[in-house]
């Protein structure tokens, strides 16, 4: 054979071994379609799942296979077959397993064969476990939601969905991605998604994460992100004994091995525990799939069922792993009422990868920036389940809208109805326009929205505007320009000041800020003291507890991460600070109570309490996360969390002598936090923070370290906040420290008692010190508070505070209001 005729024989060759012939078919029992049945190549893990019509397509290699056939409840199928470059049909009919009972003796006081299989499962626990120290593989997830029923009207709105939903199918988002997916023991992950589509959204990235389907049921405790909190017991814990009955439904025979099916049933319905079904193998006692669920007796919110379905199948001789995974839940809230579907088909695998050096880091999943260009022709090779008639018919019609809505006509069109002027609720709620064509917004908040009382000012106005735009098509590259005016009716005093913000650099947090003008602010710079509840407390109640002054500044800063987890931001600022007095005794009630003056330090007497003077600052503030784990998507770095502390230093110098600056001060503070989840038992969060002046040449009230008070019966409980603490009292100038800490338990007691269980309500104990002492004398204060509260849905929450001072003072009170609970990316977790 000459050198052409053989290159033209091996072109040939691998262009047929290249041609990939497909089998599908319809998977039926003897009435209907079987839905996600598993389908895979005998003695492989190249595999698929049937649709949840029944069908399945599977792409292949000219050669004979024996494909299996698996669905939980039905006896295992396979076919052998021979499969050329042409399509071949192969339409399955499975039938429901007949289950066989063991012999066991007839006793009142006999125990359930199920119990003993169960304990030898529980036994191999940590093998099956461990036996797997590092894999490789490729992934599918497709997520659909959809919804069934919703209200005309939400809260005195009509309820419009438009485009964003297919009346016909219910479907409000349909997204799918294929991923390369890694992982080394103990649990470094690394996913690199490599094709995402969303119906509708041709230039978005699916938020798919093939990781989350890999639900372990051999660790102890089952987490599931924030939908149980406390997560739930596995039916193979260490401690399953404690919380599951098992029942022995019955064995059959499958490829040679028994396998037993055996009901789940928890000894006590409220317990963090599943229902349902799982299957363990004889001999080897391992999981051969399961069927589990939970429900709202578990103390989920907003989901009424969520269902976890897995199927594993043997890669090599007594090693599994799986091939399927199923989430299924149902839904429903102030009258909507839907379902989702998310399944994940693994294949691939190989045990016994070759990573490179470094291969695992920090960065735990990537997007490819190509990711979302791939065309039809891609997706019908790639995709291992076939798409259903109505999520075909959500992808036609949503992304032919979307080339549709995409042109600058109808942007314009769209943003003629959206951007129409009422004054009625500009008045209320503000007015924004929008130019979708551009990516841009202006927007203005409503003057009564903005209308605040207080006794240094009166009534006071507040107006302002923001203009926003994004950068090309990353919407996290963006710049910002805000507006403000502020009139004082009873000082008549006029104050403004224009921001701008730039957010340059998705990637690594890049943001300037500039701002400058004049304004009036709390003395404590840290508080987050309302000004709507100042206002009514100061009109209804004649308690003015907020303090102000005025400053014209000019001020900018920088923030980048400098290397992961290392947050660098800088500032400058000089200040003119102008001090404010009562201008009005205005109320609405007529008591006799006298208002307190606007000096936070001699409250009986309204003098001016500092002379005007000006101050010019530079700081520096480094946040640190060791370990920070993230997603890197093509719009930007996405922060996932730690197993470490956050730490964060600050160092403040106000320099003398700049433009007539007169304060003079050295600053250095350092604080860690953390937020530790111990399972079963609640979690707990903490921060400690110490700093200390190292000098004091001339400072100011608006300069001292403030900690933050509360003496209303609302709060928004952020951990830093005291709960009834006296406002701008124990300011330092010196040295202070102040520690904060919560142990919620996640319904771990209130949880047990009948009635009250049914509001699903956690139970939260706090703990909060303070330390601070004073440059110009020998006093010491000390302070601490303890609180016992209830929390629900993570939001709204009710507090009994007690304080202590070290003169013996003993106060209490009681608060309530939203827990804005807001994640420092630094997340612990204690099986």
């Amino acid at each position: 054979m000459n050198q052409k005729k053989l290159l033209v024989f091996i072109f040939a060759f691998w262009a047929i071994q290249a041609k990939a012939g497909i089998v599908s078919g319809t998977v039926t029992d003897s009435h209907q379609p079987i839905p996600f049945c598993s389908v895979y190549l005998k003695g492989t893990t190249v595999g698929t799942s049937a649709n949840s019509e029944g069908h399945y397509f599977l792409d292949v290699v000219p050669g004979d296979y024996e494909i299996v056939f698996r669905s939980i409840g039905y006896q295992l199928n396979s076919k052998k077959i021979s499969v050329g470059i042409d399509k071949v049909e192969l339409n399955i009919e499975l039938v429901e397993e007949s289950y066989l009972l063991k012999e066991a003796v007839v006793n009142a006081s006999a125990e359930d064969p199920a119990y003993g299989i169960m304990r030898k499962a529980i036994k191999m626990r940590k093998k099956y476990l461990d036996e797997v120290n590092t894999f490789s593989c490729r992934s599918y997830v497709k997520s659909t939601q959809k919804l069934l029923e919703y209200p005309k009207k939400f809260l005195g709105q009509e309820v419009k969905f438009g485009d964003f939903l297919d009346t016909l199918s219910g479907i409000f988002y349909l997204s799918e991605s294929v991923a390369n997916l890694s992982f080394k023991k103990p649990d470094k992950i690394k996913e690199e998604m490599i094709s995402s589509k969303v119906s509708g959204r041709q230039s978005s990235f699916s938020f798919n994460k093939s990781s989350d389907l890999l639900v372990n049921f051999y660790q102890n405790l089952i987490t599931l992100g924030n939908l149980s909190p406390r997560g739930i017991v596995s039916p193979v814990s260490v401690t399953a004994m404690l919380y599951y009955d098992y029942r022995l439904e019955g064995t059959f025979i499958q490829n040679g091995e028994t396998v037993n099916k055996i009901k789940v049933i928890p000894k006590r319905k409220h317990d963090p525990v599943f229902s349902g079904d799982i299957y363990i193998l004889d001999d080897s006692w391992r999981i051969h799939s399961l069927d589990l669920f939970i429900t709202k007796d578990q103390q989920i919110e907003f989901i009424d069922t969520f269902r976890i379905s897995e199927t594993y199948v043997p890669v090599e001789k007594n090693i599994w792993m799986m091939l399927n995974s199923e989430f299924k839940f149902e839904f429903s809230l102030f009258g909507f009422r839907g379902r989702g579907l998310i399944i994940g088909v693994f294949n691939d695998y190989n045990i016994h990868p070759d990573f490179p050096a470094h291969f695992f880091n920090n960065e735990v999943m990537k997007i490819n920036r190509d990711a979302n260009k791939k065309d039809t022709v891609y997706w019908e090779k790639e995709r291992p389940a076939p798409l259903t008639p109505e999520e075909n018919r959500d992808y036609e019609k949503r992304d032919s809208l979307y080339i549709v809505h995409n042109t600058k006509e109808y942007m314009d069109s769209m943003d003629v109805g959206s951007n129409k002027f009422s004054f009625t609720q500009y008045l209320i709620a503000g007015y924004s326009t929008h130019n979708s064509y551009r990516n841009s917004t202006t927007s203005f908040a409503g003057p009564l929205q903005n209308i605040q009382f207080n006794t240094a000012e009166g009534w006071a106005l507040t107006l302002s505007g923001r203009y926003s735009k994004s950068i090309s098509e990353d919407v996290r590259k963006n710049f910002s320009v805000i507006a403000e005016s502020r009139y004082g009716f009873s000082n008549k005093h006029l104050n403004g000041n224009l921001m701008f913000v730039h957010k340059y650099n998705s990637n690594n947090f890049g943001t300037y800020f500039i701002k400058g003008g004049s304004g009036v602010y709390d003395f404590n710079g840290r508080s987050g003291f309302s000004r709507l509840v100042n206002t009514g407390y100061t009109l209804l109640a004649r308690k003015n507890w907020l303090k102000l002054y005025e400053k014209r500044f000019g001020y900018i800063s920088h923030r980048f991460e400098v290397v992961n987890g290392l947050v660098i931001n800088t500032g400058a600022e000089f200040a003119e600070r102008i001090p404010l007095i009562n201008t009005t005794d205005f109320s609405w009630i007529s008591s006799g109570i006298k208002y307190l003056s606007n000096d936070p330090e001699h409250q009986e007497t309204d003098t001016l309490h500092f002379q005007r003077n000006q101050s010019f600052i530079v700081d520096l503030q480094a946040r640190i996360r060791f370990g920070q784990k993230y997603v890197m998507r093509p719009e930007g770095k996405s922060i996932i969390g730690s197993r470490y502390p956050e730490l964060s230093i600050i160092y403040k110098k106000a320099i003398p002598g700049v433009a007539g600056s007169g304060i003079d001060y050295d600053l250095v503070q350092g604080s860690i936090s953390d937020e530790i989840r111990m399972g079963l038992f609640g979690g707990v969060r903490y921060s400690f923070s110490y700093g200390k002046f190292l000098r004091t040449g001339k400072m100011e009230l608006m300069d001292y370290h403030h900690f933050n008070g509360n003496k209303t019966i609302f709060s928004d409980f952020a951990l830093s906040d005291f709960g009834i603490l006296d406002y701008y009292r124990f300011a330092s100038n010196k040295e202070y420290a102040e520690v904060h800490g919560e142990y919620n338990m996640g319904g771990l007691i209130l949880n047990k008692i009948p009635l009250i269980r049914s509001l699903n309500l956690n139970e939260i104990v706090g703990a909060h010190y303070l330390f601070a002492r004073y440059s110009n004398t020998t006093i010491v204060k000390n302070y601490y508070e303890t609180s016992f509260g209830i929390e629900k849905l993570g939001l709204l929450r009710a507090d009994f505070v007690l304080g202590f001072e070290d003169s013996g003072k003993v106060r209490s009170g009681i608060v309530i209001g939203l827990k804005l609970k807001i994640s420092n990316g630094s997340v612990r977790i204690i099986e």
